[in-house]
């Protein structure tokens, strides 16, 4: 009896890996916005206000919100996790960890 792993297992394992490389999540209840769409959903005036939460330390870069520039460049190419940035606005500003 052959115990190998199947030509369709492999697959599996390799499309899950090259997800969890390149970033690509399965989960479809997370939404990532960029910041001229983020700013409207979160109820900010502007994406200004928007990126001073971040330089304040109200949202985190690596927890709420990505980074995606390329490696070349200076200017920050933020993406939003909007569940996760709700929560942590959600959160008394004396119980939020940095």
């Amino acid at each position: 009896m052959n115990q190998g792993i199947t030509e369709q297992q492999v697959r599996a394992i390799f499309r899950d890996e090259l997800k969890k490389l390149f970033g690509f999540n399965s989960n479809p209840d997370i939404e990532y916005l960029p910041i001229n769409q983020a700013y409207l959903k979160l109820g900010y005036k502007n994406a200004r206000a928007l990126r001073y939460a971040i330089d304040s330390g109200v949202l985190r870069v690596g927890k709420e919100v990505q980074d995606r520039r390329s490696s070349d460049s200076t200017r920050p190419d933020y993406y939003f996790n909007i569940q996760a940035c709700i929560n942590r606005l959600n959160t008394p500003p004396e119980k939020r960890s940095s």
